[in-house]
């Protein structure tokens, strides 16, 4: 058993370079990845594809250049770009642009390779970039440039804008304030708008940016429009609506919006679909309503059709597309009056978002849009597309091998059908089927799931996006990227505070309590609460309301929680997607704790719940220093760890603590920890050696995960006690005490541990073939419930 357990570490930890192409020699300078593009829109067009791919540490060194060849070995042109960099210098993430247009349904597979010597094609109309004065991009169809009096002229055409009044009715003229070329490529190339919205007393409102990127030979352009609630006062910030606007350069002689029913003619007046909810909508001006609206319209400029699309629309209701004699509009927060969404109940699930006929908006957070448009294409399939856009899945066995996914195995390898098929149910017919059940849409909301303590929306809570996003690695299926992407992107824009305030600092201080060891800063998150952040209500109605559901003392509403923070998820995204912002947000996050813990004011070290807060800190920490590869980072976890070890009781291997109310409702508290507490803490300190190789950590987390077994495991349930109070209740296997025994099983092979993983992980995985039903919260137990069980599959399946 010793020899298999030590072959079983031996693979799980170090990356192999798998060979793919039979017809490679040994020793070749030339190395492949197999990559599939799957089409699962039903548009057969040849789109963009842009995505990260890992690699393995040595196998493509710097100084390599990279090839493309589809499935009959022709070359296809490719840009790339290096997203993150191993220690020894070597490509660890590539980013891809290409193009491809497999069939509906279906898959097209490429061949990425690499060398000394190797070099891409070059598409026929490579994309031109104009850097002289204001920079501008342009392909053989489409022109993109800056404009005096709008955001952007698209090819003499029409001019895009952003159109905002504020929470007094006034409008604010949207002012650029700079322009630059964020990426310059033969295949892709984007520019990077940024400005301030003022008033018409030319005060300033708050911030925007504005993507556009164009594709070599296409006539499409991507628009990413993101405001940045970094108002200079005010905790709230009030708006009345905010519209992207096509305006034809030329007289437009007829428009189209998309629906069922939808809408064609030539605007006398304007015409407005407006999605009220995620059930329905409503033309204003024009025939009756309908469900769910595609979110695309069309219209005829003299020269051709131009199409404009926003993805997911109706999920981020409420969302309008309106026509009119001057153009089309995308009501990005549309217009609305007072009462129109007091249908939306449970208050406290909905309405923090609305007071009046005004929008809500927290400082500090930084929402965007994905808006593509066609100079000569049709709504229904551009919509389409852009709901379901190709991306670049690697081979889920060379991607794993990489070393750049943990210890996890690809989906159909030996003995993983049963967990394959499990995994996809608990996310397609728990998951997914609980945000539909459970309606957890909104322009806010959308990619968060509610449900948390019944009134909380759950701002990711054990990091749902990096499980849903470890699925994608395992299968290469898309729709696991699509669902991963909207949760990380949610985190990144709605949960975390990018900019702070002198009212907003003294909310936190004031209002929520504040704290003299956590100075408020860019960085900080918000764990679950209603309405995401705090601010909407006061503080009394919130407590009331927790009253009301007996929820206890803790309103969850101050962001100095660090038992709730994480980056795995977006450090994933980040990888995968190129997605900058994501990148900025973990950077955000990763300063302000590193410094957090290296001022040493903040408890890390004693106390019933310091437990999570030091790991989960030094796993959110662990998330940034995967970036780059920051020693600033691993300097920071040391001294978490030290903490940790420092506070270790020497005797048992515990952290003994009074236990509070809660985890122990006797008259005379019993000592010791949650079980699940030692676990998260358990699995910092297991990232930390992997990271670090520090010699400390094997014998500390095999003494800690005695001692959880030790005092919390029950063998005739084949599960663990929530806390050390004898009486607790179980815990259903609970994810964090998984990976904590997966992690230390793998450090020592202790065989009485590997016993109770197994006999634990029969059991989860019997009593979860059936998907647990639709529920609130049911996004925190689906994220609870992954949590460490791809490791310890992949783990388990060896044999032991």
């Amino acid at each position: 058993m010793k020899q298999i357990l030590a072959l079983s570490i031996c693979l799980g930890l170090v990356p192999v370079a798998l060979s793919l192409a039979g017809d490679l020699k040994a020793g070749s300078p030339i190395e492949q990845i197999t990559i599939s593009v799957w089409n699962i829109s039903g548009v057969k067009s040849l789109r963009p594809v842009t995505g990260g791919i890992p690699l393995a540490q040595g196998v493509a060194p710097d100084g390599v250049h990279f090839a493309l060849h589809d499935e009959k070995d022709n070359p296809v042109p490719l840009q790339t770009s290096i997203l993150s960099r191993w220690k020894d210098g070597s490509a660890r993430w590539v980013l891809l642009d290409f193009q491809a247009e497999p069939a509906p349904n279906a898959k097209a597979r490429f061949k990425l390779s690499w060398g000394k010597n190797l070099k891409a094609v070059n598409p026929q109309s490579p994309v031109e970039v104009n850097g002289q004065g204001r920079p501008s991009i342009r392909t053989r169809t489409v022109v993109v440039s800056p404009v005096g009096d709008a955001l952007l002229r698209i090819s003499d055409r029409v001019d895009l804008g952003l159109a905002m009044t504020d929470g007094e009715g006034k409008k604010c003229a949207a002012i650029v304030e700079s322009v630059d070329v964020q990426t310059a490529g033969e295949i892709r190339s984007t520019l990077l708008l940024r400005g301030a919205f003022r008033d018409p007393d030319r005060r300033r409102v708050f911030g925007f940016r504005v993507l556009a990127s164009v594709f070599a030979g296409l006539s499409k352009v991507y628009l990413e429009p993101q405001i940045l609630i970094d108002a200079e006062e005010g905790v709230v910030q009030r708006i009345g609506d905010l519209k992207f606007v096509v305006t034809p350069l030329g007289a437009m002689r007829s428009a189209t919006v998309g629906g069922r029913p939808g809408w064609t003619g030539t605007p006398t007046s304007s015409v407005r679909l407006f999605q009220v909810d995620d059930q329905d909508y409503r033309f204003e001006g024009a025939r009756p309503s309908g469900s769910k609206a595609p979110g695309w319209a069309q219209m005829d400029d003299g020269k051709g059709t131009v199409a404009i699309a926003l993805r997911d629309f109706w999920q981020q209701w409420p969302k309008s597309i309106e026509v009119d004699s001057e153009g089309l509009a995308i009501g990005l927060f549309p217009k609305f009056e007072k009462g129109a969404f007091d249908h939306m109940e449970p208050w406290y699930k909905y309405q923090y978002l609305f007071e009046d006929n005004c929008y809500q908006l927290r400082t500090g957070q930084g929402p965007r849009w994905r808006i593509w448009l066609d100079l000569s294409g049709k709504g229904p399939s551009l919509v389409q597309a852009a709901n379901a856009p190709l991306i670049p899945s690697a081979d889920p066995a060379q991607a794993i091998a990489s070393g750049t996914w943990g210890n996890i195995a690809p989906a159909g390898g030996p003995g993983m059908k049963q967990y394959d098929d499990w995994a996809e149910n608990l996310f397609d017919n728990g998951y997914c089927r609980s945000i539909e059940v459970q309606r957890d849409y909104g322009q806010m909301n959308w990619g968060d799931w509610f449900g948390e303590r019944s009134c909380n929306w759950g701002n990711h809570e054990y990091d749902t996006a990096k499980h849903i996003l470890v699925q994608f690695a395992r299968t290469g299926n898309p729709k696991y990227l699509y669902v991963g992407d909207a949760a990380a992107r949610h985190t990144s824009e709605i949960d975390v505070i990018h900019f702070i305030n002198d009212d907003l600092k003294r909310h936190f201080e004031e209002d929520l309590g504040g704290s003299s060891a956590y100075p408020v800063r860019p960085g900080m998150v918000h764990e679950h609460c209603v309405g995401h952040m705090s601010g909407f209500y006061s503080v009394d109605r919130i407590r009331d309301l927790y009253a009301s559901l007996g929820n206890g003392s803790h309103l969850c509403l101050a962001p100095y929680n660090l038992g709730h923070i994480w980056t795995q998820g977006m450090v994933h995204d980040y990888f995968l997607t190129g997605d900058p912002w994501v990148k900025e947000t973990v950077e955000k996050i990763g300063n302000n704790l590193a410094k957090l813990v290296e001022d040493r004011k903040y408890n890390f070290r004693t106390g019933s719940h310091v437990g999570r807060v030091n790991g989960w800190t030094m796993l959110a920490i662990a998330g940034a220093y995967e970036l780059d590869f920051d020693e600033h980072y691993l300097r920071a976890m040391k001294l978490l760890a030290d903490d940790a070890i420092s506070a270790q009781d020497p005797h048992c291997g515990g952290w003994l603590w009074e236990l509070p109310s809660g985890h122990c409702n006797c008259s005379t508290k019993h000592v010791g920890e949650a079980g699940f507490i030692g676990s998260v803490r358990v699995n910092g300190l297991s990232r930390y050696y992997e990271l670090s190789a520090d010699e400390r950590i094997a014998e500390v987390v095999k003494r800690a995960v005695t001692h959880i077994n030790n005092d919390t495991w029950m063998e005739q349930y084949s599960d663990w006690r929530y806390t050390s109070c004898p009486a607790s209740g179980r815990v259903g296997q609970t994810g964090v005490t998984i990976a904590a025994l997966v992690n230390s099983v793998k450090l020592n092979g202790e065989p009485e541990q590997l016993r109770i993983l197994r006999k634990a992980w029969d059991r989860k995985f019997e009593r979860l073939l059936i998907a647990p039903t639709a529920r609130p919260g049911l996004g925190k137990t689906y994220s609870q419930i992954m949590y460490g069980s791809p490791e310890a599959m992949s783990f388990l399946v060896g044999g032991f």
